[in-house]
C-alpha cells in the first residue's frame, strides 16, 4: 500500500475517532469508499478517505494541504457539505458546487467519483438500515445524479447506483 494512502487512511481514523456509521465504527464507512474508489488510483482513495473530515471534524483545508497537497485539499473541500442544519440546504448548496466543477481539474475529477462512490456505499448500507434511509436516497437521486455524473467517468459506480434505486421504485 502507498504510503500517502496509509497515512491519510490513519489520520482519518485518528479524526473521526469515537463517531459512529450506524451502529460500526466511521471506519466501516470510510473503507468501503475508498474500496470503490481504489480502481481510480491512489488519489481517489486518499481522498475518499479524507472525504468527511471537513464536515465531521475540526480538521481545516489547510492542514489536509500540508499533508497532502492542494489537489486532495481541493477535492476534499468540493465535496464537503456546508454547516448548514437543514439536510435540503445543504445538499443544494454542495450539489450546486459539484454541478460546476470540469472534470479536466484532477481535483474536480477526483471529487466528482469520490462523491459517486461515496454515494453507493451510503445507499449499500441503506438497505440493510431503517427504510427511511434508502428512501431518502431515492428521493435525492435525480438532483445529485444531474449534480455529479459526467458520462464516461465512473460508469460502473453509476450503473449500480442507477440500478439498486431504481430496483425499490419496482416494488
Amino acid at each position: 500500500m502507498n504510503n500517502r494512502y496509509l497515512k491519510a487512511r490513519t489520520l482519518a481514523r485518528v479524526k473521526h475517532k469515537g463517531q459512529l456509521y450506524g451502529d460500526v465504527p466511521y471506519y466501516v464507512h470510510l473503507e468501503a469508499v475508498s474500496r470503490l474508489a481504489s480502481p481510480f488510483g491512489t488519489d481517489a482513495m486518499i481522498a475518499a478517505q479524507l472525504h468527511d473530515v471537513l464536515e465531521d471534524t475540526e480538521t481545516t483545508v489547510e492542514e489536509i494541504a500540508a499533508d497532502f497537497g492542494y489537489m486532495i485539499a481541493d477535492a476534499v473541500g468540493y465535496m464537503t457539505d456546508g454547516k448548514l442544519k437543514d439536510r435540503l440546504e445543504r445538499k443544494t448548496h454542495v450539489n450546486l458546487r459539484l454541478s460546476s466543477l470540469d472534470i479536466s481539474e484532477e481535483a474536480g475529477r477526483i471529487a466528482l467519483i469520490v462523491k459517486a462512490c461515496d454515494r453507493l456505499a451510503n445507499v449499500r448500507a441503506s438497505l440493510h438500515s431503517p427504510e427511511k434511509y434508502f428512501s431518502m436516497y431515492q428521493q435525492e437521486h435525480p438532483a445529485f445524479r444531474q449534480a455529479v455524473y459526467r458520462k464516461g467517468l465512473c460508469e460502473a459506480i453509476w450503473w449500480e447506483l442507477d440500478n439498486l434505486l431504481k430496483l425499490s421504485e419496482a416494488s
